[in-house]
């Protein structure tokens, strides 16, 4: 009997092994499909996974559960836990069940394959299963860059200007040590205060990192459309990798982005305006300078309608012609003020031909003292008038006293020679008497 009994304890343990294999064995937990396949980093990957017991014995009260890591991630209102209840023998209809979760993919993820985790147990009686599959996720990813913008169109020459630039990732994967660099025609533009070359650490996907240089250029240069050069370089972890066990790229090369852009040198440019002098009948003499950096084409200095001023004779505009940078020239206007006895302001409009072309339009304005004295065109100031007329009255005197001067010394000049004539006359008179 106790030999009986020993081979009667052998028979159950190994019946009892053969049965949890079995079992362990039974359960098959596959990947049915994925969705997007490939998935691409940032996008919702749908998962339906396949649960069936080919073994000889039910199992009760089944759960499937996803554990998701880097690089997958739990959605927010999305189940984790799916209750598949029973699964029946082999020979049971419901001895296969499929289940469907939705995971997230973080954003820096490199292309690849990866594991997602699957536990599998149960909370019956009998039967009772517990074990961990994973379950094979491709994941895509395309690095990609571009220059999105640049914040200026036009710079001035001489004048230190702001030039940042916009790059981009288009791409599915983070752009990681990324190299901007930039390079104008003949050295036309160049950076002031730093290199050309600006390093970025991360871009991640779909963001736009920005980069800025504090350019200037030549004060003399001719005004035209420039070409800069542009030159990306990043590490392209898709070009060539290597996934290892851990899933880790180890190998790595550099892509290269080259573009180019138009860049405007010139464009508008600035004017002062003083005033000069003005006359009695009311008008005004202003100077008009061209102070900026480039040349301006078909000027026209305006007085435009204000409560201060009004121009009361002739044209509120004059046409200058073209001023080049450093020039300047004159305009008159008849103004009468509002007020008199005090400083008012007024207001001018310089439109002009810029050197890209454009009509353009600048306001300046002056502080302009209103003289009380100032008086409408074509009148005369009394004072100026009495000044005049003793101005006529006093050369009248000069003239009149010319004249009877030069009168009376001709006079005197005759009566000299009327007596000469006399003496000479009774000299022979006596000489005759003498002689008879």
């Amino acid at each position: 009997m106790l030999s009986l009994s020993l081979c009667s304890g052998t028979v159950l343990a190994a019946s009892t092994y053969d049965t949890n294999r079995s079992l362990d064995k039974g359960i098959s937990v596959n990947l049915l499909n994925q969705d997007p396949d490939p998935v691409n980093p940032g996008d919702v990957l749908e998962v339906r996974i396949s649960i069936e017991n080919t073994g000889y014995t039910d199992i009760e009260n089944c759960y499937l559960e996803i554990k998701p890591e880097y690089p997958f991630r739990a959605l927010s209102g999305e189940k984790l836990v799916e209750s598949i209840g029973t699964l029946g023998k082999r020979s049971e209809d419901d001895r296969r069940k499929v289940v469907k979760f939705k995971l997230g993919i973080e954003n820096d993820v490199n292309e690849g394959k990866y594991p997602l985790k699957v536990y599998l147990y149960s909370t019956g009686s009998k039967n009772k299963i517990s074990f961990t599959r994973e379950l094979t996720i491709d994941i895509d990813s395309e690095s990609n860059a571009e220059i999105e913008y640049i914040n200026v169109e036009k710079l001035v020459p001489g004048e230190k200007t702001r030039l940042i630039f916009g790059i981009k990732n288009v791409g599915n994967s983070p752009l990681k040590n990324s190299m901007f660099s930039w390079e104008c025609t003949n050295d036309v533009i160049l950076p002031v205060g730093s290199s050309n070359v600006k390093h970025i650490n991360l871009i991640d996907v779909g963001e736009t990192a920005n980069v800025s240089f504090e350019v200037l250029t030549n004060v003399n240069t001719k005004p035209g459309l420039y070409k800069l050069d542009m030159i990306l370089t990043y590490d392209d972890i898709e070009a060539l990798q290597t996934i290892t066990e851990a899933g880790t790229v180890e190998n790595q090369k550099r892509k290269t982005i080259e573009s180019k852009a138009g860049i405007y040198i010139g464009g508008t440019t600035d004017f002062d305006i003083a005033f000069m002098e003005r006359s009695p009948t009311g008008a005004y003499t202003f100077s008009v300078s061209n102070i900026g950096n480039n040349g301006a084409n078909s000027v026209k200095v305006s007085v435009p309608l204000q409560a201060n001023w009004t121009v009361t004779d002739g044209s509120n505009s004059v046409i200058l012609g073209n001023l080049q940078k450093g020039d300047y020239t004159i305009a008159d206007f008849n103004l009468e003020p509002g007020t008199v006895g005090k400083e008012l302001p007024i207001k001018f409009e310089i439109s002009y031909t810029s050197s890209d072309g454009m009509r353009q339009v600048e306001e300046n304005i002056l502080s302009l003292y209103a003289s009380p004295s100032a008086l409408p065109a074509g009148s005369k100031l009394p004072e100026e008038s009495s000044g005049s007329s003793f101005s006529y009255k006093l050369v009248l005197l000069i003239l009149l006293g010319a004249t009877g001067l030069f009168i009376y010394k001709k006079y005197q000049k005759k009566m000299k020679e009327n007596n000469a004539e006399g003496l000479t006359g009774e000299n022979q008179i006596e000489e005759k008497k003498t002689d008879e």
